[in-house]
């Protein structure tokens, strides 16, 4: 019998379709990168929506001069203990300010100043003592601090109050 010699393999035809390969990449990245954008771009627009704000980029030209800072009434600096969840006290020291408008007749009478600080510590200190640790040392409740603060600056007559600044804030 005779050996019959193996076949040579035979190569493939060349179809014409060699850019397949890359078009099976290209494609679905091309896509993935779409719904990226679009998904970005549509919450983004979402979340203006529902803040009120039209543009998402700030430029120059549409920022408003922001005014200068009326005359602000710096308080003595805050000691106090503040309790965690499990009732262990966290040495704080909070130090703060009060920003009166130019305009206001608090702010205008320097006596009238004076006679209210007494009133504002006896506010701040009762509302930083009805706070815990978790409260206080929270970065994102900072607005809400200062918000609660000048309600209860602007309770005690204050009525010229414009803002609360926090200018010092210490938590341990």
């Amino acid at each position: 019998m005779a050996d019959k010699p193996d076949p040579q393999p035979v190569a493939p035809k060349a179809s014409g379709r060699g850019g397949s390969a890359v078009l099976a990449i290209v494609v679905p990245a091309l896509a993935a990168a779409a719904a990226t954008f679009g998904g970005t771009f549509w919450s983004t627009r979402v979340v203006a929506a529902r803040c009120g704000t039209h543009e998402l980029v700030v430029s120059p030209t549409h920022v408003e001069p922001s005014k200068p800072p009326g005359p602000t009434l710096p308080l003595d600096a805050f000691l106090l203990n503040i309790p965690d969840t499990n009732r262990k006290p966290h040495p704080t020291k909070v130090t703060m300010a009060v920003e009166f408008a130019d305009d206001s007749k608090v702010a205008k009478d320097e006596a009238a100043l004076k006679a209210l600080i007494p009133r504002l510590r006896d506010a701040v200190l009762g509302y930083l003592r009805r706070l815990t640790y978790e409260e206080l040392s929270d970065p994102a409740a900072s607005d809400q601090l200062r918000s609660e603060l000048i309600f209860r600056v602007r309770a005690v007559g204050a009525n010229g109050a414009e803002r609360v600044l926090i200018t010092d804030l210490v938590v341990q």
